[in-house]
């Protein structure tokens, strides 16, 4: 028996559990506590010391990305926003959340097949949830007319788009339990699910990333390292370019009848575009956005609406850490997507899955959410813990 399977015992596979159907819960209630419950398995999951000390040195991905939060906390040093509490969360969460997911890895026999299935019956349970909402209103019955439900209801399209990224390991976790014809029924059932779900709730971007996730993982299937690494350097180049291609965008988009909520979202983009003109190479520093003043119109009328974000994660890191941020950004992600798909024990579903959900979770950083939000991190962490389940154990990858 290898350190690994001596160390894991029973409290591992129950954190990972546990953790598991804590995220369900959250991303049923919206989604704003995903990074909490990702957070909180992590810590239940802490390995030892000795085997902390072994994933030192760090995976260059991680070593950028760590320099990537470092560049971000200095630029608290000339942002106009007074007193950002962003730079510690991101300091501390990343570590928290990578730990959830190196803890899912490490599972073996047994323990691994408990969090497949709490992973499995979590997100079941999630589509669930969000299907009675969308065709009963029973949950947002509870709240009165008005801001409180308004409220809910976004939050709703938050935890929709959790389900939107985790919908590629259901698919693969689908055809892994009920192998054959009836896997395969039970994935397309999910797919077209998630999208009437982000129909129902209003969250356009989710009905395109439905979309886009199902093409790669089609393609994916059969080119599991290709399309990873395609994936990747998509994502570098929408991020890298945003500030070039976006005014070509927008030009076009400005031809198209929209509805008002994309019409006040290009203006975002375009006033965004504009403010990093004025400071590109430093940007203007962490959650400077919070700061600006532009007016907008919702249906033609002056409104106070002030966003807190530029709803684009490119174009965010571009605003509030300048070119320098963007190319840490870039090269973390590239190292990644080179690191994924050259792994020798990648598998046809496992690389399906990784190239799907990152696919989705690209839509939704281009479409719809800004760069800080831990609740998008902790998706991330737990939408790539579910992606490790879907391969091959530690030490049966270690043997191929």
């Amino acid at each position: 028996m290898t350190g690994l399977a001596a160390e894991q015992g029973l409290r591992r596979p129950l954190a990972v559990a546990f953790g598991f159907g804590l995220i369900a819960l959250f991303v049923m209630a919206g989604a704003l506590g995903i990074a909490a419950g990702v957070a909180i398995a992590g810590l239940l999951a802490l390995p030892s010391v000795d085997e902390l000390k072994k994933l030192l040195p760090l995976e260059l991905p991680f070593a950028i990305f760590l320099i990537f939060i470092a560049w971000a906390w200095a630029s608290t040093a000339w942002s106009p926003y007074p007193s950002s509490d962003q730079a510690w969360k991101m300091a501390l969460g990343a570590p928290l959340y990578s730990l959830f997911a190196y803890a899912v890895w490490s599972l073996r026999g047994p323990g691994r097949l408990l969090a497949l299935y709490a992973a499995f019956i979590g997100l079941l349970l999630i589509f669930l949830i969000y299907l009675i909402e969308a065709v009963t209103g029973l949950f947002s019955s509870f709240f009165s007319e008005g801001l409180v439900r308004g409220q809910m209801l976004r939050d709703a399209t938050r935890g929709v788009s959790a389900l939107v990224c985790a919908t590629p390991a259901l698919w693969a976790f689908c055809t892994m339990i009920m192998p054959g014809r009836n896997g395969i029924l039970a994935a397309t059932f999910f797919g077209l699910l998630a999208a009437f779900l982000s129909w129902k709730f209003g969250l356009s971007s989710g009905v395109i990333a439905v979309v886009v996730a199902t093409i790669l993982f089609g393609i994916g299937w059969f080119y599991p390292r290709t399309t990873i690494l395609l994936v990747g350097i998509s994502a570098v180049a929408a991020f890298v370019l945003a500030p070039i291609f976006m005014p070509i965008l927008l030009e076009n988009a400005r031809n198209v009848a929209l509805p008002v909520t994309w019409e006040v979202r290009l203006d975002i983009w375009q006033n965004t575009i504009q403010h990093i003109s004025e400071k590109p190479l430093f940007g203007w520093g962490l959650d400077a956005s919070r700061t600006f003043q532009d007016k907008y119109q919702l249906a033609g009328q002056a409104s106070d609406y002030r966003p807190m974000h530029p709803h684009n994660v490119g174009l965010h890191v571009w605003l509030e850490t300048g070119l320098i941020g963007v190319l840490l950004f870039a090269s973390a992600i590239l190292a990644l997507a080179i690191r994924v798909s050259s792994s020798w024990c990648l598998t046809r579903n496992q690389g399906a899955t990784i190239a799907a959900s990152a696919g989705a979770i690209l839509v939704f950083s281009l479409l719809t959410y800004g760069a800080w939000q831990e609740w998008l991190w902790g998706c991330v962490a737990w939408v790539a813990a579910m992606c490790f389940l879907v391969g091959p154990e530690p030490e049966k990858a270690a043997d191929q």
